[in-house]
């Protein structure tokens, strides 16, 4: 869990970890590569220097090292050479400025989050390496930019999983092409499944349309239901922004619209979870499923100033109609259905009107490695950030009933030594004015930490996240177990560090949660092109409905991490634990649970 990146935040390089000149060993190997074919040798003392030549060297995804692997890059188009060129920001003639490159790296290598109705959607990897190096000018007075980047396969089927309890929980194929005819634009045709349902439908991000600075994502899933195969509902989104892609970009615009019709499910373990009501004497144990149908449409405009505190003023307008009903096969008639409802699934309700954000954040950044992956640059914010939002609800607009909201998010990261610790602290609620209620509270605190590597062998990493809501309109309580939590109803408001390995998917549920881990991790150790490691783990956490209720169960266990360069930034992980004590479910002591995904943990 790390503090947010705030939506197009690429400024300055932190001066203890940024520079773009310190290079690992993949990237190296590419550089070395790059500057041996041009014929050309690093600029010792570049800073101030106008920018001459930029020379771009976008290489395959298969090296020479990769051996008869090289004639799969026959089926890749390589990213052009204008479009990597057009993401620099600084060009022919300007002064060399080592934090716009430090800048122009990270936006290359991991571009901005598309955020969407206040969610952030990642866009697919693109690239594993990239460097950009002064190089000499045959101009003595010049400094020539050298960008070299290493291209992930692109054609391919990106699949993404979850094995928990020998069953296939979570899984998701996307057959795409992630750069497309070498535009860095994606589209694709997804299949996937978790526990409840099948989905499919297609994709399109463009985060350049027609060489412009405007960016859209486009999508449509159809749902089937995971038992009887039929068709149960669909969802789209179109997403078109503007979004401030530099430090230097000063207005920025967006409009989201989306559209649901859906069923949420909750599990515990492999089947759905069975809740009773809390207002009848006699336990029900009816199925955890319901209908959502919902309309959201988002729009906004944003104002950027600063330059050593970065400032972000948004005014927009947000209207948001939801609707929840029971299944055609509910097993009770209509005030229990009612009931049901009224305890377990969103209010039905229309929200309209406007808000206003604010958001402060000190545009610094370290490099690290070995952490969240391996041997690859990972770009972790420092110092503080703020972030402010108040919202009103109108019925002169369209809602049902007038209420205003205020939510405040506040954090700070710091990265000693090559080292890492981050606090982030959440709160929000709304005040209905009809009889003067507070509403939808939720309040949140996470402390992540990780030391520099320990001998050049190992690394210790460790978190802890504690979760909370009060009156909350939406029911959607936390759930805990499992190596990540379930989509939609995870712990982790803050940043989402919800696994308990060694108890089954969704094994605690509750309004309030807590969830804490420790890591010994490897190093990244080379296996060819291959990067592989380990780590051994402890893990700690509850959800409940009171504080009081609270219970901490414990698990340990060993994982296994690997990186395959030509195919993915994340890591494949596989991990072993052992529960110390009884679930719900789950009984205390060997065999242990397996899972296997993608990512780290946490």
């Amino acid at each position: 869990m790390t503090i947010g990146v705030p939506p197009g935040a690429h400024a300055q390089a932190a001066p203890d970890g940024g520079s773009p000149r310190v290079l690992g060993p993949l990237e190296q190997e590419s550089v070395n590569d790059a500057l041996s074919s041009l014929g050309v040798s690093i600029d010792p003392a570049p800073q101030g220097k106008p920018v001459g030549r930029i020379q771009v060297v976008s290489q395959s995804v298969f090296s020479r090292r990769d051996g008869p692997f090289q004639w799969l890059n026959l089926f890749h188009r390589t990213t052009r050479a204008v479009v990597l060129e057009r993401e620099l920001l600084l060009g022919p003639g300007d002064p060399y400025d080592e934090a716009l490159i430090a800048e122009s790296t990270r936006r290359i290598q991991s571009p901005p989050p598309f955020t969407i109705a206040g969610q952030q959607l990642f866009q697919p990897d693109l690239t594993s390496v990239v460097a950009i190096l002064p190089v000499v000018s045959p101009s003595p007075d010049r400094v020539d930019l050298l960008l070299v980047t290493r291209d992930l396969w692109s054609l391919r089927s990106n699949a993404e999983f979850e094995f928990q309890q020998n069953a296939l929980t979570l899984f998701q194929l996307s057959l795409s092409e992630n750069n497309l005819f070498g535009w860095r634009k994606s589209a694709s045709a997804r299949f996937g499944f978790d526990q409840g349902a099948y989905k499919y439908g297609p994709s399109y991000v463009d985060p350049n349309i027609r060489g412009t600075r405007l960016t859209l994502w486009a999508s449509a899933t159809l749902h089937a239901s995971r038992e009887t195969g039929r068709y149960e509902g669909d969802d789209e989104m179109v997403s078109l922004h503007r979004p401030l892609y530099a430090l230097s970009s000063r207005w920025g615009a967006g409009v989201d619209v989306i559209h649901q019709n859906v069923v949420p499910r909750v599990f515990q373990g492999n089947g759905l979870r069975l809740v009773d009501l809390a207002a009848t004497p006699d336990p029900e144990r009816i199925p955890y499923a319901y209908r959502r149908r919902s309309v959201t449409v988002d729009a906004s405009v944003v104002r950027s100033f600063g330059k050593t505190v970065v400032h972000r003023a948004t005014l927009g307008y947000l209207l948001d109609q939801r609707r929840s009903e029971v299944l055609s096969d509910f097993p009770g008639d209509a005030a229990v259905a009612r009931l049901f409802l009224d305890e377990w699934a969103p209010n039905t309700e229309r929200r309209s009107g406007p808000y206003v954000g604010y958001e402060a954040f000190t545009p610094r950044y370290a490099v690290l490695r070995d952490l969240g992956t391996f041997d690859l640059r990972e770009h972790r914010q420092v110092g503080f950030l703020l972030r402010l939002r108040l919202s009103d609800s109108l019925p002169a607009l369209g809602a049902d009933f007038r209420a205003s909201s205020v939510g405040a998010t506040a954090g700070f990261a710091h990265a000693p030594g090559g080292g890492y610790v981050s606090g982030t602290a959440g709160a929000s609620a709304r005040l209905r004015h009809g009889d003067g209620r507070f509403i939808d509270q939720t309040a949140g605190l996470a402390v992540y930490a990780a030391t520099p590597l320990v001998g050049g062998l190992i690394r210790i990493v460790a978190a802890v996240e504690v979760d909370g809501k009060r009156a909350d309109t939406s029911h959607t309580p936390f759930v805990l177990g499992g190596a990540s939590a379930p989509r939609g109803y995870q712990i982790g408001e803050l940043n989402g560090a919800g696994a308990l390995r060694g108890y089954q998917v969704g094994e605690f549920i509750g309004t309030i949660a807590f969830a804490g881990h420790i890591e010994v991790r490897t190093a990244a150790r080379a296996v060819g092109s291959q990067r592989i490691g380990a780590l051994a783990f402890y893990d700690i956490g509850h959800a409940a409905r009171t504080l009081s209720e609270l219970a901490p169960r414990h698990d340990v266990g060993v994982g296994f991490r690997w990186l395959i360069p030509q195919v993915n930034t994340s890591i494949v992980r596989i991990d072993w634990a052992v529960p110390l004590q009884d679930g719900v479910v789950t009984r205390m002591g060997m065999p242990g649970r397996f899972s296997a995904g993608f990512q780290q943990v946490f």
